[in-house]
């Protein structure tokens, strides 16, 4: 059990009546107030967050999302304590894009199923946004490869038409933010609301950190004078957009492609749909 945030005894109660007892839990995540558990039991697996305190809205927030999203995994149970949120969803079995790509990244081989994997995680972003959603933080870790299909996870800062984007998020991981969208934020425009083309770009940069655990782009220059470069510096850097793009040995066809579709401007950049069709096959 985590120590920072106990399993909530109704929630508890769900997950047994679930999953059947006994249930047996694993800490997944624990970070920023939210506890991440995988909890299995002799009919079925599933993943209960609880927040609390300042992750307690948060977790509320991916309620809502998960009562709304289309695709999103079944809400199987949820509730609110005076100082807590949780919520429980079906547990998926399969790798994170970030997995799928390991054999890439470490000895530039295992392209073909990195391929197919990449042009699902498109295609599974392109449906969201043809139904009007975006995602909001797409990461690497945040697309599990199940045998049924790509599901999307950690949708907390999802928005629509239907569920207008959260006041306190903040645009997502830094260094992977379209250059207009960090422009945006720095500028204080808020809510953030990340666009389809700011999304793809994303993707891309998603694409571009699973082939070669790098970011996209090289903040040696800046680093060299500044000391590290942080999250919400590198989003004040890409803002900028005078950073050069880092150089990396892996599947040089994917990075090209993935390459122009960062430098594209906005207003001509490839839909993910479009993106899926660009993906190169598995040659090197």
């Amino acid at each position: 059990m985590s120590k920072e945030i106990r399993i909530p005894s109704e929630a508890m109660a769900s997950v047994e009546s679930h999953c059947g007892r006994p249930v047996l839990w694993e800490i997944v995540s624990s970070r920023r107030g939210s506890t991440v558990w995988k909890g299995t039991g002799p009919a079925a697996s599933v993943a209960l967050k609880a927040g609390k305190d300042e992750g307690a809205p948060i977790t509320s927030r991916e309620i809502a999302v998960a009562e709304h999203m289309p695709g999103h995994s079944p809400l199987i149970a949820s509730g609110r304590t005076r100082t807590a949120s949780w919520l429980i969803t079906p547990w998926h079995d399969g790798p994170s894009t970030w997995d799928v790509f390991h054999t890439v990244r470490t000895t530039h081989q295992g392209t073909e199923e990195a391929r197919d994997a990449a042009v699902d995680l498109c295609h599974a972003v392109a449906d969201l946004h043809r139904q009007g959603w975006v995602h909001g933080d797409l990461q690497p870790d945040h697309a599990i490869h199940t045998k049924a299909g790509i599901q999307l996870i950690d949708c907390t800062w999802a928005a629509s038409p239907t569920l207008t984007p959260s006041g306190t998020f903040q645009g997502g991981l830094p260094h992977l933010l379209a250059p207009e969208l960090a422009a945006e934020i720095e500028a204080g425009h808020r809510p953030v609301k990340v666009t389809p083309a700011a999304e793809t770009y994303t993707l891309a940069a998603t694409l571009w950190r699973a082939a070669t655990g790098r970011w996209p782009f090289d903040y040696t220059a800046a680093a060299n004078t500044e000391g590290p470069i942080t999250g919400p510096r590198a989003r004040q850097l890409i803002a900028g957009g005078q950073l050069p793009p880092v150089l990396a040995p892996q599947w040089p066809v994917l990075l090209s492609v993935l390459r122009t579709a960062m430098a594209a401007p906005s207003e001509s950049r490839p839909s993910a749909h479009d993106l899926a069709l660009l993906i190169p096959d598995g040659s090197l």
